[in-house]
């Protein structure tokens, strides 16, 4: 994937994410509202998980596609080429003899020097839950850990937007997914159109600074790990912008 192609996959799979909710709201009248709070809420989700992870795995799938030496890159693609490693490592570890183990160090010595590389089509495997997994419930820490695969760490600053997604999000979303019978907004389903709308903001931002974040991550060459400072420096700016960003 190119990095025109993969810029261009980013804000085309945002782009028709935001027009359907924005759509599926124009609906609401003031006889449907809990109908389309509810709808909207479980469109909201679907769309914060696909393209959360649809576009973290197009990031890895560039990188891989640039065939680029694992040892030049920053620390989380060489924890991810190491995986596959220690997995044949722990699945033997009832044995006697630690020819395995000797085998790893001799394999963790030559990796730096291979290629990093995904396989084929890999962000295009739906399925595929080794390396960018959502665990099907999106929460606040998931998100995180899925950014910390792909090098930004800016965690700190998403903490105050917990209840948002945690409470107003996925427990709202679960309740309905679940099949509870919701008649009218109260404790048990407590978001009205309002707080919907502030959620729908906060949710699309968050999927708008992914999408800043990857471009610029991609054309600063930020994935290498002689361009670490420049990293830092980058992520801190980032963190207060996603720190003063209020829904």
């Amino acid at each position: 994937m190119s990095s025109e192609d993969f810029i261009a996959m980013l804000e085309a799979d945002l782009g028709w994410r935001k027009k359907e909710v924005a759509n599926l709201l124009l609906m609401e009248t003031e006889q449907n509202q809990l109908l389309i709070i509810k709808s909207t809420v479980l469109l909201l989700y679907s769309h914060w998980e696909g393209f959360v992870k649809n576009a973290t795995k197009a990031y890895l799938e560039h990188i891989s596609d640039m065939r680029v030496d694992i040892g030049a890159l920053t620390d989380n693609f060489k924890a991810i080429s190491l995986k596959g490693l220690i997995g044949q490592v722990d699945k033997s570890h009832e044995s006697l003899t630690m020819v395995n183990e000797l085998n790893l160090i001799n394999k963790l010595q030559n990796n730096l020097n291979r290629k990093f590389s995904l396989p084929r089509g890999f962000s295009r495997h739906e399925r595929d839950k080794t390396i960018v997994n959502t665990k099907d419930n999106l929460s606040l820490k998931v998100f995180k850990s899925i950014l910390n695969i792909v090098g930004i760490d800016y965690a700190g600053s998403l903490d105050t937007k917990s209840v948002f997604i945690d409470e107003k999000l996925l427990e709202n979303r679960n309740k309905v997914a679940h099949g509870n019978r919701i008649e009218q907004i109260d404790a048990e389903f407590n978001l009205d159109l309002i707080e919907l709308k502030k959620l729908k903001d906060l949710v699309f931002f968050l999927m708008s600074a992914l999408v800043d974040d990857l471009i610029y991550y991609a054309e600063q060459e930020l994935y290498f790990s002689e361009n670490e400072d420049k990293m830092k420096s980058y992520l801190q700016q980032r963190a207060k912008e996603i720190e003063g960003y209020l829904p």
